[in-house]
């Protein structure tokens, strides 16, 4: 079975894991600035380079599944697979940098953007997400990760004059979902999820 697209990666930072925006930014890129509709759920950790198939197979081991629509009209649904090839690779990420340039409202429960930084937008929702669960949930004991974005249509921040996220709703901490605000408009959604660290 032939691959639809495979991509390289490299780590962020100090992790260990490919980083679900870099798979964001990848499949993004692949289909063009036409797509809409998207939806990218993570279903485990990613520690190689990933191919992505049209077709789902018993014996695959999916991490990532994929969909949306083209300019076209063309629906996609792709199931991404950790392939034979090492992430050998780094690079600089500064996380915190977003969270210093955002402010938390934790009677609200959001986390607005006050100056736009370097990164993009996916890197943008996911630091603040992540900084406004830990604000909201400071005496949690585990990791928060990004594990799923529904999207209609994907943000470039040269066109963002304002970013906000609420949020809004817990399911016993194995997934919450956050409301993003572009420009005062609903945008989307953004799910995280919390693994307990080990004692």
């Amino acid at each position: 079975m032939t691959a639809k697209c495979s991509f390289g990666f490299c780590f962020k930072g100090s992790r260990t894991y490919v980083h679900g925006t870099d798979i964001y930014t990848q499949l993004t890129e692949y289909f063009g600035s036409g797509i809409k509709k998207i939806d990218l759920a993570f279903h485990g950790i990613t520690v190689k380079n990933l191919s992505f198939y049209e077709t789902k197979t018993d014996d695959m081991d999916i991490k990532v599944t994929f969909r949306c629509q083209l300019e076209n009209g063309k629906r996609i649904k792709l199931f991404g697979i950790e392939n034979n090839t090492n992430v050998n690779c780094r690079y600089e990420y500064m996380e915190e940098e977003i969270v210093r340039h955002s402010s938390v409202d934790r009677t609200t429960e959001r986390i607005s953007l006050i100056t736009q930084t370097e990164y993009n937008f996916i890197e943008h929702i996911v630091a603040m997400n992540k900084a406004l669960l830990e604000n909201l949930y400071p005496d949690l004991n585990g990791k928060w990760y990004f594990t799923r974005l529904q999207l209609p249509y994907p943000a470039a921040m040269e066109n963002i004059n304002s970013l906000i996220l609420e949020f809004k709703s817990n399911f016993q901490f194995k997934l919450t979902k956050t409301a993003i605000f572009v420009n005062n408009e609903n945008l989307g959604y953004i799910y995280f999820s919390l693994i307990p660290k080990e004692s």
